[in-house]
């Protein structure tokens, strides 16, 4: 199975790449859109009587644990790319493991233009996300984001296309991924 687990700090490019790489090597992407979707489901389900998963707000650690293994479920189950922050550390059997790189202003600049504000504003908000989640990931998983000597991989978002990145990541994979029936 290939599964392809990509990290970065916010506003990496994480999410796009994840979308763009899946597409390409036909296969699905689990990143926390995709488990929203599955809870918005699930949660219509309920409502019409056939559901059987409690939502759990978000700011409590018992969400933080569920989001973890059900990502780490999902990814179990399917040829993927995860795209969270911690699905590298989460998905003990990941084929390949990537860290996105990007510098502050480039990752500023993209949050600004999503969310239509100014720059500064934004850098503040990314610095400020940044801060909590690996605090958040020290305390309650015990994992430094920081420490990057299990991935194979670190990309700079703001020197290589998308394209680019999609090539090299999926030629990479893939020959790992044959390597393990040989």
């Amino acid at each position: 199975m290939i599964r392809i687990c990509i990290s970065g700090m916010t506003a990496s490019g994480k999410t796009s790449l994840g979308h763009m790489l899946a597409k390409e090597l036909n296969i699905m992407h689990i990143t926390k859109h995709t488990l929203d979707a599955y809870h918005k489901t699930m949660e219509q389900a309920k409502k019409d009587g056939g559901g059987h998963i409690k939502i759990v707000e978000t700011a409590d650690q018992r969400f933080a644990k569920k989001f973890d293994d059900e990502i780490v479920e999902m990814a179990g189950k399917n040829n993927c790319v995860v795209t969270t922050w911690l699905g590298p550390w989460l998905v003990k059997d990941a084929t390949l493991r990537v860290w996105l790189n990007a510098p502050i202003d480039e990752r500023a600049a993209r949050r600004a233009k999503e969310l239509g504000i100014a720059k500064e504003e934004a850098r503040k908000l990314i610095e400020e996300k940044d801060r909590l989640t690996i605090n958040a990931f020290k305390e309650i998983q015990k994992i430094d984001v920081h420490d990057h000597s299990e991935f194979e991989m670190e990309l700079n978002t703001h020197r290589l296309s998308q394209k680019e990145m999609v090539a090299v990541i999926s030629m990479m994979a893939l020959n790992k991924e044959k390597k393990l029936f040989v």
